[in-house]
Formats: structure tokens, sequence, C-alpha cells
């Protein structure tokens, strides 16, 4: 066993795969094979058995239709409380005088007789006989084709007096007693009760029904394999057969106490399967030749075992192709993952296909690619930041200096008596030191929008502008934190792109909205834009970050709107949502929604 194993880890996995393969297709099909040739022999006859009650379930379906109908006739002679009552009314009339010569006897039997009738035209050819004690007795057929009083002689009959109302006494078959009809129905079936009346005196009733309706059954079911079906009691009396012949005779087998059995008949092995009918202790029984049966299905089962061994093979075949097809990207594959490991990031497997194995390719060369384009990425990053590093260090004046020197000169220029030169000097210098101080990226709504307001007092005494600023917040909403510079440049883009004179209002409002979420607003009431332009303006904004673009859209902080939108994005994720708004001779809005908690 540990041989095998070792010889199984040495294989290539194109050879484990072809190995596996047979072995999962030849292998179950060979054991079905044996199994099918020298050990179905049980299943088969099973098989048989149940395809034999079967059929003899359906033929006794429809034989329970016949015997349903003969229940009901009895029970409404039985229970119906009309017909007892005219069955009663006999006792009005004189018992002493001829049924011949009293005119009440004939018409009240030919009342009876025609309900007899009655109840018996709407199925098949069926005799009814009720017998009274005293000898007075109705029927629906001719008494010149039967003496009812006949039946008193039948070795039958006097058992019907040990019966309860509910039992039936089911006689079997008998030579028909319709004298007109022994050719073409040579044979009836028949059944007893008796009705126990008030009096003590009993009426029997005995109907019968032909035996060649069960035979019809018998006909429907006939096939080409020689099948023998009889109607028997529980000794092997046989009621009814195809073989007239043999109606009245016995089979010598045990019916009761084997369902089935292999038997002989007619000097040939045979299948023997009896099945009960319903209502009474008699059996339908089939034979089947054994060896026919037996050996159809046998030779069926071999025929498909070898048809299915056929598309096994070719099925294999065909597997075998593919696998050798599929199995062929594998070994470039390893080849570059190989490479790969090895730190040559340049090479590419270049498997071309719609296969699985080719779609992986093209994955791990895409994924190649991708860590390609991050490690360059990365690069261009760390060159970012070390020339941020030296601008920075290049940029580092001594604040306090500066800011000393500002207030200095403000302070000089306010004793002058020139307060509005002052209040410039002030705004600027506010201005520089929160450009120059960026220890907290953070701060106040309120802080950012004095920001705002120092920016605008010096952008108006640049371009000698006269443009106001108006803030709509409360006091809850100005203690909100905010990136620092995030609203100087929209401002400073109002200014510069949305007014042609030197007048207007740019108007800043904050509120609160689902208690975490901040809106805040920045209209100016400027030449706004057109719908081309407006669309220009979203694709600039919402486009990808670009370096190049970014250097040459420089505002006062060195920040632009394009890098407000993807600088709060970065703190914020996709919880940021920006909207931007205009309309031509009316303004423009941009409207930011910030999550009070950061990412």
């Amino acid at each position: 066993m540990k041989r095998i194993v070792g010889i199984l880890k040495e294989m290539t996995l194109r050879s484990r795969l072809l190995v596996a393969i047979i072995l999962c297709i030849l292998l179950p099909w060979i054991s079905t094979y044996i199994v099918s040739n020298y050990f179905t022999k049980d299943v088969l006859e099973v098989r048989a058995v149940k395809q034999s009650k079967d059929t003899l379930s359906m033929i006794e379906m429809s034989m329970k239709r016949i015997l349903d109908d003969v229940m009901y006739t009895s029970n409404f002679i039985q229970f119906d409380t009309n017909f007892n009552r005219l069955l009663k009314s006999n006792q009005s009339i004189d018992s002493g005088s001829s049924q011949a010569t009293e005119v009440g006897s004939l018409l009240h039997y030919m009342q009876v007789s025609k309900s007899l009738t009655d109840i018996t035209d709407m199925f098949s050819n069926t005799y009814i006989t009720l017998l009274y004690e005293d000898g007075l007795y109705y029927t629906n057929y001719s008494t010149y084709e039967k003496d009812p009083l006949t039946f008193r002689n039948e070795p039958w009959f006097s058992e019907l007096n040990d019966l309860q109302f509910y039992q039936t006494n089911w006689i079997g078959v008998h030579p028909t007693y319709i004298q007109s009809e022994k050719e073409s129905n040579p044979y009836l079936i028949s059944m007893a009760r008796t009705i126990k009346g008030a009096n003590k005196s009993n009426i029997y009733q005995i109907i019968s029904f032909e035996e060649k309706e069960v035979r019809k059954f018998f006909h429907n079911f006939q096939n080409a394999t020689k099948v023998v079906f009889f109607l028997t009691d529980n000794k092997g009396e046989i009621y009814s057969s195809m073989d007239t012949e043999k109606i009245r005779s016995r089979l010598s087998y045990d019916i009761t106490n084997k369902e089935h059995q292999i038997v002989e008949y007619n000097d040939e092995d045979h299948l023997l399967v009896s099945y009960p009918v319903s209502y009474t202790n008699w059996r339908l029984v089939s034979l089947v030749p054994y060896k026919e049966t037996i050996g159809t299905i046998n030779t069926v089962t071999r025929t498909t075992i070898i048809i299915q061994g056929a598309f096994l093979l070719l099925f294999l075949l065909a597997l075998i192709i593919l696998i050798r097809e599929l199995t062929k990207p594998v070994t470039k594959l390893s080849f570059v993952t190989k490479s790969v490991e090895q730190g040559h990031l340049d090479v590419r497997a270049n498997i071309s296909g719609n296969s699985d194995l080719a779609k992986l390719a093209n994955s791990f060369d895409h994924m190649l690619d991708r860590i390609e384009e991050m490690i360059e990425q990365v690069k261009d990053r760390e060159e970012e930041k070390r020339m941020a590093e030296l601008e920075m260090l290049q940029a580092q004046i001594n604040p306090h200096f500066l800011f000393n020197v500002l207030n200095s000169i403000r302070l000089k220029i306010r004793l002058s008596g020139d307060k509005d030169s002052a209040q410039l000097i002030y705004s600027l210098s506010a201005l520089l030191r929160m450009t120059i101080n960026r220890n907290n990226a953070f701060i106040p709504l309120s802080e950012e929008l004095t920001i705002v307001r120092h920016y605008l007092q010096l952008m108006n005494f640049r371009h000698q502008d006269d443009f106001k600023l108006e803030f709509i917040t409360n006091r809850e909403v100005e203690q909100i934190e905010i990136p620092r510079f995030f609203l100087q440049p929209i401002v400073e883009n109002a200014f510069i792109h949305g007014y042609n004179q030197g007048n207007g209002t740019i108007v800043i409002v904050a509120a609160l909205k689902d208690n975490n979420l901040l809106e805040l607003s920045v209209t100016d009431d400027g030449s706004g834009m057109d719908e081309t332009t407006l669309q220009s303006l979203k694709r600039e904004v919402f486009a990808p970050k670009n370096q190049e673009k970014i250097k040459n859209t420089r505002s006062f902080n060195g920040i632009g709107v394009q890098n407000v939108f993807q600088r709060m994005q970065m703190i914020y994720g996709d919880d940021f949502k920006l909207e931007i708004e205009s309309m031509v001779g009316v303004g423009t809005t941009f409207t930011f929604y910030i999550p009070i908690e950061k990412e």
C-alpha cells in the first residue's frame, strides 16, 4: 500500500487525474456487470412479482365495480324503507290463495318484480331471487327459466339460516340457471344473504352475475407473455378462467399462505402470484412463464449494462483528451509562479482561451500588472512626500517673527487713526496665522467661518469690490468640527468665477440633518452656468486625482475645488456627498453633506 502511495506521489497531476478517472468509471461498471449476472436473480423475481401484482390489482379494481354493484343491490333490498314496506305488504294477502288465481298476490308479485328489474337496469346482467320460508318468491327473471324453489335443494342453502343480517355467503361459480343463455353464458357467480323478518320468518336473497364479465377483464390484460389468469376461492377452486373447461376444477397450489411461488404448470415452470378480492375470500391468480419473464428482464438488464459500458468507454476517451488539453497550461502557469517567486515580476503566462485555467492564468497576469502598478504608485507617493517635505522646509520662516512685525505695523497704523488699514492688516495676520499653523487638522465651524470672513475682506480691498458675506447658522452647529480650510476654496471659486462685476452676496447656510449629518451650502448670486458648463465642472471635480491638473489650478492656500472634494472623501469616505447646482443669471450653489463622525 505504501508503495502504491509513493508511486502516486511521484506521478504528475495529469497522470493522477487519468488514473482516478479510469478507476472511478471502469470499476463501478465492472462491479455492476458482475452483480447483474450473478446476484440479481432475486431482484428480477421481485420485479416480476410486482408487475404481476400490479396487473392483478388493476383486474381486482375492475372486478370490484361488479361486486360493488352486487353489494349495493343487496343492501338496497335489505335496508331500503320503501322496498321493505312493499315486501311486507304481502301479509295483507291471504296466504292460502294460489298465486295463479289470487289477483292481489299477482299484482303484488308484479310490483316487486318490477322494482327488482328497476334496481338492476343500470347494471349488467344480474339476476335476483327473493325466497320466503313459506314458499313465496320474487324474481327479476322469468320463472320458466328457473323454479326459485329449487334453490332449497342446493347444499349451501342450509347455511343461510346461520348467517347474521350483515354476513354474506359468497357461493361462487355454478352452471347458469337461465336456460336460454346456457350456450352463450354457461356459468354464473352468485352470493346469498338472509333478511331477518320481524315475525322471525326469513327472506333469502340470491344475486347472480355472469361469469363472462370477469373473463372480459382477463382478456383486457392478456399479453404476449402467455400469462394465465384465474379467479379462485381460498382453496384453489377455479371460478373464472379464459379456458372455460377449467372452471370448477381445482389448482393444486397453496395460494392462501404463499402470495408468490414457482410452480409447474403445463410441464413448464411458472411464476404464480395471487391477490385477494374485496368483500370475499376469493383470490385472483396469475401464472407467468418463469423463463420468459425473468429471462426477458435479465436480457434487457444485460443489454442496458453493455450499452452503458460502451458509452462509458467513449466518455472515458473524451475525458482523457479533455484532461490532456486542460492540463497543458498548468506547466506554463507553474513556470510563471516560480519566476515570480524569484522576483521576476515582468514574466506573464499569456494563455489564451475560455477555459477555467486560461481564465485563472489571465487573472494571475492581471494581478501581476496590478502589483507593478501599485509598486509604481508607492514610488510616486514617496517621491511626492519627499518633495512636500522639501517645500515645507523651504517655507519655514519663523512665523512668530512675521506675526509680531505685522501686529506692530497694525498698532502703529491704528494709532495714526487709520482704522480700516489696521483692520486689513489684522485680517491678513489672522489668515496667515491659520495658513501657517496646520497643527490641528479639524477646527470648529465658527473658526472656519472667521477665516472666510478675513479672506473676503482682503479680497474686497485688493480688487476694490464690495462683496458681502452672510452666515445662517446657530451656536450648536458652529461647535461642530470640520476640516481646516475646507470652505475658503469654495468662496474663492465663487469670488473669481461667479461674478463679472465687483459686488454680490455669498450666503453660507449650515444645519443639522438627521442628527448625524451636517448639511452646509455655499450660494452666490453671480452669473451662474449653463448645463454644458455645469456638467464639465462636475466631471472635473468628481474625476480621479490628477496631479498635473491640481498644480495648474492652485488657490490661495494651495487647495482647489477638486482637491476639496477628494480630501473630504479621504476623510469621510462614501458617506460624504457633494452636490453642485447652477442656473444662468441666478447663481451657483455647492451643498456639502458631512458626517459628524469621521471614518
